[in-house]
């Protein structure tokens, strides 16, 4: 780092050599910077819940009854809720995760239970823990992970269903 021994006009050189090792240290920060500005933002517009139509399910690979979800912002209306116009979508903010689900594990004959207290093990033939569908309208709750990574999350008991 280039060390300045002369000022310029009113900014004396122990100034200037203090605003090169800021924009150092701002520099070698800027992701975790990035978070706590992102983080700080969401709560000052009030945006630590919204209100969602869960849209899709896709089973997370490598997961036993465990899915990652689309959705979509909605808004009340007086007959009940619509698409909110220029909404959040999992489009643009990535899935949203099943709290219900967040330890399923298939199932087994020492851990039966999968979340939120179905025994899935000794479950009839042919059914199975279900992922939610029919576009339920949940509160997704905006999360940070300890490395800075937002996820939404919502909760809502997941169905076993089938056919005898």
């Amino acid at each position: 780092m280039r060390t300045f021994r002369t000022g310029i006009g009113r900014l004396n050189p122990r100034m200037l050599n203090g605003m090169v090792k800021a924009a150092a240290l701002t520099q070698s920060n800027r992701q975790q910077i990035r978070n706590s500005a992102s983080t700080y933002s969401e709560h000052a517009r009030g945006t630590s819940w919204i209100l969602a139509k869960i849209t899709s399910s896709t089973l997370i690979t490598g997961a036993s009854n465990r899915w990652d979800y689309g959705w979509e912002e909605v808004e009340l209306t007086s007959t009940g809720t619509q698409t909110r116009s220029g909404g959040l979508t999992s489009t643009g903010q990535g899935y949203a995760w099943n709290l219900c689900e967040m330890n399923n594990d298939g199932g087994s004959a020492s851990d039966k239970l999968e979340g939120p207290g179905w025994n899935v093990y000794d479950a009839p033939s042919g059914f199975d823990l279900r992922a939610i569908a029919g576009g339920p309208v949940v509160q997704l709750w905006l999360v940070r992970g300890p490395s800075g990574v937002k996820r939404w999350v919502f909760s809502l008991a997941n169905v076993l269903d089938g056919t005898c």
